[in-house]
């Protein structure tokens, strides 16, 4: 997979091993990680989970991507589309949207910016009747955005004994 996409402020692409150190310091923050089911906490495991993503852009041809600020050329977080096989919330087979950001770069609106370039990509490109995406019911910020893209809220559920909120977009719904 090489994908590249930009807007106004963002060019989001694939991850590399290249990435580990600048992905690191991005989750290498209590605030970031808590919303994560399963966070980082060392340089070999950050190194792990970018192979498992760079491994899901060979298996399935997409997967969550490096958002570079075109402004100073860092890595500020991934977003980006996921297939995922495995049931959640009675659901499989799906794609899902999803994304991440360093701190600093919070109430920017760039996982908006970035989330609605990966539902053009996903809606016109990869020709996908429908997005899906879920966020810990009390993670605000990350509701609000998705509320704030169109996303519907279907319902609420427990994964791992913790309520999460279940989001989808119909195509339908593009504009």
């Amino acid at each position: 997979m090489n994908i590249q996409l930009e807007t106004e402020r963002l060019i989001l692409r694939t991850l590399t091993l290249y990435d580990v150190d600048d992905f690191f310091a991005m989750n290498d923050n209590p605030n970031v990680n808590r919303y994560l089911r399963n966070p980082v906490r060392t340089n070999s495991e950050t190194k792990e989970y970018l192979q498992r993503i760079i491994n899901e852009y060979q298996k399935n041809g997409i997967g969550r991507c490096a958002v570079i600020l075109k402004e100073t050329n860092k890595l500020i977080g991934f977003s980006g589309l996921k297939f995922r096989e495995t049931l959640e919330n009675n659901h499989a087979n799906i794609y899902d949207l999803g994304y991440r950001f360093a701190e600093e770069h919070w109430r920017k609106g760039f996982a908006t910016e970035a989330a609605l370039a990966w539902l053009e990509y996903g809606f016109n490109t990869m020709k996908l009747s429908t997005i899906y995406a879920s966020a810990m019911s009390d993670n605000i910020g990350s509701n609000t955005v998705l509320k704030k893209l169109g996303f519907e809220l279907v319902n609420q559920y427990l994964h791992n004994d913790i309520p999460h909120s279940w989001y989808k977009f119909d195509k339908n719904k593009w504009t």
